[in-house]
């Protein structure tokens, strides 16, 4: 029987359970962009509770970008300094910890908002060597990886998406093409930094006539993997696990398909909340790795208590306001 805090390998990386804590926003940073003590509290709090692996709060690297205010700064003076006092962090407890780049809009040096049909092949150089360079950053700051977010509705999302991406080159038309940019970026990072995982986010499907199906998002991760990602992680707005044990959630169905598509690791992402649900869905599906967000919102050591007492259920209600009013703490507690 599998269980969320077995020991186990999410490719190169050892972790001491099944759960992957996603970050969102991050709004405790005080003027200037450096570390509250409360950033490094919260750190130390999720590292220490059981936590296999950490993913960051969402990085950007333009300040003009659309959730700059709500999200951690990666040009700030302080970021290798201080950012490497977290990873140490993390560290002391076994817990690797991945850097999560995600950006909304776009400056090719012309137009602030360029979209994907917009990118000149200078421009595609451009973003490419700034997302190689966010990953220099992460790895000088101890940071194991990175997450690259090509999920929701981030600016790569928008690229690879064929509702959006209408270009005529070799960076639009089929899965290969519109994938390009990304599977370009990747090659670079695993040639230039060795053991350095890579991880990317990507949505299963959404519902737009024309954009991604299941199918296509199952093909953007195989051109992903043979491009060199270490995991996948899939994230979408609204996903329910209810599954009573006979009937598989739709999201579940996919999930199967995708992780028997792959030889890399799947992190499924959701609305998980309680020991029990989460067990059940190892148990009862190919998934090996679950992620959850708004739950360490609300209690950062919650799994401490889930692990000394072998059950439990998160304090978070779902209410989303944390999310949606973009803000690290919550409302509630």
């Amino acid at each position: 029987m599998k269980d969320i805090f077995d020991e186990c390998q999410l490719g190169d990386l050892k972790l001491n359970s099944r759960i992957v804590r996603t970050g969102t926003w991050e709004t405790e940073t005080e003027e200037g962009g450096f570390l509250s003590p409360a950033i490094y509290d919260k750190y130390e709090r999720i590292a220490g509770s059981g936590t296999g692996l950490i993913i960051s709060e969402m990085f950007v690297f333009d300040r003009k970008d659309r959730f700059a205010p709500y999200s951690a700064n990666l040009n700030y003076l302080g970021f290798v300094k201080e950012y490497k006092m977290v990873t140490d962090i993390c560290h002391n407890f076994d817990v690797p910890i991945l850097g999560q780049l995600a950006f909304f809009y776009y400056d090719d040096g012309d137009n602030q908002k360029a979209e994907p049909n917009d990118l000149t092949a200078e421009g595609i150089r451009k973003l490419q060597a700034e997302v190689i360079m966010a990953a220099k950053k992460f790895s000088f700051a101890g940071f194991d990886g990175i997450q690259i977010d090509m999920g929701n509705n981030f600016y790569l999302a928008r690229f690879i998406n064929p509702y959006f991406n209408q270009r005529q080159d070799n960076y639009g038309g089929n899965t290969e093409n519109r994938v390009r940019i990304a599977s370009e970026i990747i090659k670079v990072i695993k040639k230039t930094m060795p053991g350095f995982h890579v991880s990317i986010r990507i949505n299963p499907w959404d519902v737009r006539k024309d954009g991604m199906t299941a199918d296509e998002s199952i093909r953007v991760a195989k051109e992903l993997e043979k491009a060199g990602a270490d995991s996948i992680q899939l994230t979408a707005r609204t996903i329910s696990y209810l599954y009573d044990g006979k009937e598989k959630n739709p999201f579940l169905v996919y999930a199967d398909e995708l992780i028997g598509s792959l030889d890399v690791p799947v992190i499924l992402g959701g609305s998980l909340r309680d020991m029990k649900s989460m067990n059940d869905v190892l148990n009862h599906s190919n998934v090996e790795f679950l992620s959850m967000s708004k739950p360490f919102v609300a209690q950062a050591d919650f799994l401490a208590d889930w692990k000394a007492n072998g059950e439990g259920e998160s304090i978070c209600q779902s209410c989303n306001n944390c999310y949606s009013k973009k803000t690290s703490t919550c409302f509630k507690y």
